[in-house]
């Protein structure tokens, strides 16, 4: 039996490892995987074709900054990733709350507390669906139906039930969508809230690329230097092979 744990392990292990042959490592996680080397390859060649680099020093000066600046590029999306995953997990805590707190919620609303959270407004917009002559929702799955919800609340009026006048039904039709507008509302407030970056992520981002940006300057300050000194012995070389020709820095 302890065989067979090891050698699923085992088995596991490879996987993860096999996943990564996709990935060249370099200096400061330099990673390109094999799909990002077309485009790494014509991020390459424009700077190359801006920057003109001659010899080797000049051409590795210009692909460590190619690189410096992927990593940057990198990084924005590794940023815009961080926080679409941190807003939908806001947003998925928010719509789908615990039993606990859906509890609350309904204690609150019975001792005629106004909704001002997801969960009461949640709690709120199931009562009103359910006086409208529709069904019961289940409270954890509502919030993936709020547009059914909300074409049903459009013809409401339309719909002629037993015992309820136009006027009760225009009544309903208008607490329903005023739940549907607080429930959405609540999760358009979150979305964007959570779209900014959580503190501690925003003060890694920030130390990052200023120490990319300064890799970058200094990078692009060596490659002048270098080509400023070059281009100066090719003046200096063409002089010596013809005297007469006039020294471009007099």
């Amino acid at each position: 039996m302890t065989e067979g744990i090891t050698t699923t392990k085992q088995m596991e292990s490879g996987k993860l490892k096999v996943r990564l042959n996709g990935i060249k490592h370099g200096i400061s996680a330099r990673l390109l995987t094999n799909d990002e080397q077309p485009a790494f390859d014509a991020h390459l060649a424009s700077l190359q074709a801006d920057l003109k680099p001659v010899g080797y020093l000049e051409h590795e000066l210009v692909d460590a900054l190619a690189y410096t600046l992927w990593r940057r590029r990198k990084l924005y999306g590794w940023q815009e990733a961080s926080t679409q995953a941190q807003a939908r997990e806001a947003l998925e805590h928010a719509a789908y709350p615990s039993t606990i707190e859906t509890l609350t919620a309904e204690v609150h609303l019975l001792q005629g507390r106004t909704p001002i959270n997801m969960p009461e407004s949640l709690r709120a917009l199931c009562d009103a669906i359910e006086a409208a002559g529709l069904f019961r929702p289940d409270e954890a799955r509502v919030v993936d139906h709020l547009d059914t919800f909300r074409g049903a609340a459009e013809v409401l009026p339309q719909i002629a039930q037993p015992g309820k006048s136009v006027a009760d039904l225009r009544w309903q039709q208008a607490e329903l969508l005023q739940c549907l507008d607080r429930v959405e509302g609540l999760l358009q407030e979150m979305q964007a809230v959570r779209a900014i970056p959580q503190e501690s992520t925003l003060n890694l981002i920030l130390r990052y690329e200023g120490s990319l940006n300064r890799s970058a300057q200094q990078h692009l300050d060596q490659l002048r230097a270098q080509q400023a000194h070059r281009l100066k012995a090719e003046r200096l070389a063409r002089k010596d092979a013809d005297p007469s020709e006039e020294d471009s820095e007099d």
